[in-house]
């Protein structure tokens, strides 16, 4: 079972972002925990079509990724029970069903790169996905609906979900920024293929729900 995480209430969150304390009426507000979160979700009966286990580079599941057909898309839930560091992490959908810890180029590098058939830069790339963000305990809780990538795809394309080290930009470099290296202005080739999110933590084949 996945630890519950604790979710604060949107009204509040917005509030303080504003830049305002949060009323008394607010703080008062009931938190909901994960699984109660997810219980209200019209998937939440429905049966996965796919899912990606998640291990560590120790080869340890920490985590699962499900994916429900959706109209028009589908549905991501991804629940880590531990082993995400606090912040945020790029979270994508990768070329590639290997997960191998130990790959000479480095953890995971054998998923390849983002699951890209339009070949796009990063940021619109179809294996691209929200942050995920880990908390002070390790868990992590996120789900999203997906457009650009199709159930069909996700069941036959032997694809994997891969979880960084760090955040991820989506590219989003200005042209007013000044590369170090080069002169040249935005972001580099590199920002362009990932994000610039680091290193590979965690990984998991996408496989048929009843493989």
């Amino acid at each position: 079972m996945f630890k519950k995480s604790a979710w604060v209430m949107a009204a509040a969150v917005l509030t303080t972002a504003a830049g305002c304390a949060p009323s008394e009426e607010e703080q008062s507000m009931p938190r909901q925990e994960a699984e109660e979160v997810a219980s209200e979700n019209p998937y939440a009966e429905a049966a996965p079509i796919a899912k990606a286990e998640m291990v560590n580079t120790d080869d340890t599941k920490i985590g699962l990724v499900r994916f429900f057909e959706k109209e028009n898309g589908v549905m991501m839930h991804s629940e880590f029970e531990e082993g995400v560091p606090e912040g945020f992490h790029g979270f994508h959908i990768h070329e590639t069903g290997l997960c191998e810890p130990n790959a000479p180029d480095g953890p995971f590098t054998t998923a390849g790169g983002h699951f890209n058939p339009g070949g796009t830069v990063h940021g619109s790339h179809a294996g691209d996905m929200p942050s995920l963000f880990g908390m002070k305990d390790g868990s992590a809780y996120l789900k999203s609906t997906l457009d650009r990538i199709t159930p069909e795809q996700l069941m036959n394309e032997n694809l994997a979900v891969i979880l960084h080290d760090g955040p991820n930009n989506f590219a989003n470099i200005p042209n007013r920024y000044v590369q170090a290296d080069t002169g040249e202005r935005g972001p580099d080739e590199q920002t362009l293929r990932t994000g610039d999110s680091g290193s590979r933590i965690s990984c998991g084949v996408i496989k048929p729900a009843n493989a």
